[in-house]
């Protein structure tokens, strides 16, 4: 009953959302195959992607058909590596991207502009998906035995960010937080298991993976006092400019397929095990995430994130939250 009503007022609220557009959108949550009736493409966008566990409401709204019944052609470009992806998206040949606001905020202050449509995972704290970990037979459980120890992070990036949140949320001491940089993320992950570092800050689906292999949570931002990891949803400002139609059809079509994933993750767990890469060893035991509505990050958060962007140097001015949020492209009230 819940879920009927639910579809109703999403396929309302769309047909307001679209009304007036080129084309005649079709219902929101259709589950039908698509047929020739659907809409011409207002535009193409896009969107480049790594295969991480975020992108899961992209694949499951791309495997159902659901932007071409939106009327809006969308292409995932993938990439090896979050830099030749942000490289793509500063050259213009893509138009948006699957990132962080760490990262959006230091795009846009490197010169690429960029607006943070929505939030992709971590509209509740619940989403969040890093975690600090020990190594197999560190002996390290608890937060206080991370004082003074090196942690395994990535400099300048939102596993930096959280990895400092946590343990100042946890009673440390700002000299007592130690890190070492190790980018690479699966060689960070191979030094850990083997006890070259007795701790890091993995995403998932390696930290999953490391707590099968034997290491120990020790701090999960799941668990936090605060918010501190999200990652989001950037158009670059001309594709918002000139296709602002097409990303609110987007948008339509990424929330239907939350909704699904809603209903029943586990029906997507062989297509995120394809597109992510789960490690053969947790993909049977995986339990697959699901995902908020798109919105808007909070204020709170970003300023947070760029007030820590400057204290550390990593940027050279400041961004305000309007000039990088732009909360006009998804379906409102949902």
């Amino acid at each position: 009953m819940k879920t009927n009503l639910v579809r109703v007022l999403a396929a309302v609220l769309t047909i307001g959302l679209l009304a007036g557009c080129g084309g005649r959108p079709q219902d929101a949550y259709q589950k039908e195959p698509a047929t020739p009736s659907a809409p011409e493409p207002v535009a193409t966008l896009k969107i480049g992607q790594i295969p991480t566990i975020d992108g899961l409401p992209f694949w499951v709204a791309q495997s159902k058909d659901y932007y071409r019944q939106q009327g809006v052609e969308v292409e995932l470009v993938r990439f090896k590596s979050a830099t030749e992806r942000d490289a793509a998206l500063a050259s213009g040949q893509i138009d948006g991207t699957l990132t962080d606001i760490m990262g959006a905020v230091t795009l846009h202050d490197n010169g690429t502009p960029v607006q943070i449509t929505s939030i992709n995972l971590g509209a509740t704290i619940e989403e969040g998906p890093f975690a600090i970990i020990s190594a197999p037979g560190s002996g390290i459980t608890k937060a206080e035995q991370l004082k003074d120890v090196e942690i395994a992070i990535a400099t300048n990036t939102i596993i930096h960010y959280v990895t400092e949140k946590l343990l100042l949320e946890n009673g440390f001491a700002p000299e007592e937080i130690k890190t070492i940089s190790i980018p690479q993320i699966p060689l960070r992950f191979e030094n850990l298991i083997n006890g070259t570092i007795k701790a890091a800050t993995l995403p998932e689906p390696l930290l999953s993976l490391a707590v099968a292999k034997g290491g120990t949570v020790v701090l999960n931002d799941a668990e936090a006092k605060r918010n501190y990891s999200q990652s989001v949803i950037v158009f670059r400002e001309d594709a918002v400019r000139e296709k602002a139609d097409a990303i609110k059809r987007f948008f339509v079509a990424y929330n239907m397929a939350v909704i699904d994933i809603k209903e029943d993750p586990e029906a997507y767990k062989e297509l995120l095990a394809t597109e992510a890469n789960l490690p053969p060893e947790i993909k049977d035991s995986w339990k697959v995430i699901t995902f908020s509505p798109a919105q808007a990050p909070g204020r709170a958060e970003v300023e947070d994130v760029v007030d820590w962007l400057l204290e550390k140097g990593f940027i050279s001015k400041p961004v305000s939250y309007e000039e990088i949020v732009n909360t006009t492209l998804y379906p409102q009230g949902q």
